[in-house]
């Protein structure tokens, strides 16, 4: 019987390369395909803890962009209802205007005229998305307007002309104000209520045009209250546009910003786990190389026999 010279513990040793070697390849070969230099964080050694933390703050990001998104959404839209609004003052001031120049109402119907105008109001005040409505204040499960009958006389003072402000005849919300935190730090209150002075005065303008007949002894100087009330309508809901305006600007301003810091810390995280390609071609051929080399030797000792040896 030939006996070999290699024995146990040389064959693992060999072996043992091999398959680290093997180890070796399959990571450098992962790294190319994956452009990453590790798969888990153990494999970017001390680097792991800063990608954590940056992965965190994106991640925070990612959730203020898109809560952001529903929000820049709402007030679109709140936008969109008040101009909406703002034509429907113009078109009861002129009928007011109308009244109070030829004291006729130029063929109109008042009492449809005031009906459709009132529903078109509700329309544009009790708007929704996603669910909420826009114009609750926080009870954005609850519609905010329901003006019920608009024959109903607002409440007159002393002089029977002028009228006293009264929000709770149609408004059905609550006086809280909307906010959301549109970033670390920065909370913004952009909600805009129903019964907000502006929308209050066109209500109760229309509601006074509704019940006065225009053989009412007092018609003169209860529509020329109306159209006071249409005036400073007109200037209320104006200034809460510009102020909503003003906070959507800031909205999409802190938004960019967040997209803008996004970009910075894709970049960290790019760079962090980003391989080196070059370097790791340049591994791959030389593992490679040492692996051939180790298979070449496994081959010529596992072949070795105790007579060749000795006639080497």
């Amino acid at each position: 019987m030939v006996s070999r010279v290699t024995n146990l513990s040389s064959s693992r040793l060999i072996n043992s390369l091999i398959l680290k070697s093997q180890d070796r390849i399959n990571e450098q070969q992962i790294k190319l395909t994956t452009q990453q230099k590790s798969q888990d964080y153990l494999g970017i050694g001390d680097d792991a803890s800063r990608l954590l933390t940056v992965e965190s703050s994106l991640r925070r990001i990612d959730q203020f962009v898109k809560d952001n998104a529903f929000i820049d959404m709402r007030m679109e839209t709140m936008l969109n209802s008040m101009d909406a609004v703002g034509d429907i003052l113009t078109e009861v001031r002129t009928l007011v205007r109308d009244v109070l120049e030829d004291g006729e109402l130029g063929g109109i119907d008042k009492n449809d005229f005031t009906e459709i105008k009132m529903d078109q109001l509700e329309g544009f005040l009790n708007v929704k998305m996603n669910g909420r409505f826009l114009f609750s204040g926080t009870k954005t499960d609850t519609q905010p307007v329901n003006a019920g009958d608009l024959a109903d006389a607002p409440t007159f003072d002393a002089d029977g002309v002028t009228t006293t402000a009264e929000p709770s005849f149609f408004y059905q919300g609550d006086d809280n104000q909307v906010k959301a935190r549109i970033d670390e730090g920065v909370t913004l209150e952009y909600g805009v209520k129903a019964n907000d002075e502006g929308f209050e005065k066109l209500i109760r303008a229309i509601r006074l045009v509704k019940s006065t007949d225009l053989s009412d002894a007092n018609v003169l100087g209860k529509f020329q209250h109306a159209l006071n009330l249409l005036n400073e309508s007109a200037d209320k809901i104006a200034a809460v546009e510009l102020n909503t305006g003003v906070k959507f600007q800031q909205l999409a301003s802190t938004t960019q910003s967040l997209k803008d810091t996004k970009s910075i810390l894709d970049g960290v995280v790019d760079e962090i786990e980003r391989a080196d390609t070059f370097e790791a071609v340049s591994i791959l051929n030389q593992v490679q190389t040492q692996l051939e080399a180790s298979y070449a030797t496994a081959v010529r000792v596992s072949s070795l026999s105790l007579t060749k040896f000795l006639t080497r």
